[in-house]
């Protein structure tokens, strides 16, 4: 059984144009079966997301998840559960205390330029990092081929996401997750596992400019 998991999205809790309750909404009508709203360093967002969920009795799995900008970079971590204490910002002080709380680390965009990413870190860390994020359709698309390599010379597990600011990006590159359910631990141990990989698509001209309507918007 497959599950398409969108790993990668943001809400008005940090830097997205769409609410939590909205995300949800939305990755339901694409037909995705779990949703990780990765708020920068806050669980809030997905906390909300998971309240929204069960309110409108909806067919998804909500994945409690946080992008944590790390001194070195963005990485998003994926938990079981909302963890009750904040994520450290050292990234193998942020994997130790992820095992401890049985999350995960997904190295965000690890090459990309001009964003925070932990490219250089990671290639003399890989065992800090979980899995790596090889396919991110924001960028210049062909920043995504060193994470590429980089997983494989590691055997590390490869993931993808949209890294949504807008509603019409959210599910342009799920995970496709091999497993015979969709619920949220068996999600996790997919991923743990390798047993999971990324959709590289692109977006579409349409998505691009509501993309950079919105930047320009919150930067006024």
């Amino acid at each position: 059984m497959q599950c398409l998991a969108e790993l990668h999205s943001h809400s008005t809790v940090s830097d997205g144009k769409p609410t939590p309750e909205e995300i949800v909404l939305r990755a339901v009508y694409l037909g995705l079966s779990a949703i990780a709203v990765s708020d920068h360093n806050t669980f809030r967002g997905s906390a909300i997301a998971i309240e929204s969920a069960k309110k409108l009795d909806l067919n998804i799995t909500v994945i409690p998840a946080n992008e944590v900008r790390t001194i070195r970079g963005d990485v998003l971590v994926l938990c079981e559960r909302i963890p009750y204490e904040e994520p450290p910002k050292i990234p193998n002080e942020l994997h130790e205390w992820a095992i401890s709380n049985n999350c995960i680390t997904i190295a965000a965009h690890p090459f990309h330029i001009g964003r925070k990413s932990v490219g250089r870190y990671l290639k003399n860390n890989p065992k800090d990092f979980d899995a790596i994020e090889v396919w991110n359709p924001r960028g210049i698309p062909f920043l995504n081929k060193p994470a590429t390599k980089l997983a494989e010379k590691y055997f590390k597990p490869q993931t993808s996401g949209s890294d949504a600011h807008v509603l019409q990006e959210l599910g342009t590159s799920p995970t496709k997750i091999e497993s015979n359910e969709c619920d949220l631990y068996s999600i996790l141990d997919a991923i743990r596992k390798g047993k999971c990989a990324p959709t590289k698509s692109y977006m579409k001209i349409s998505t691009i400019f509501n993309v950079l309507k919105w930047s320009i918007k919150r930067r006024i």
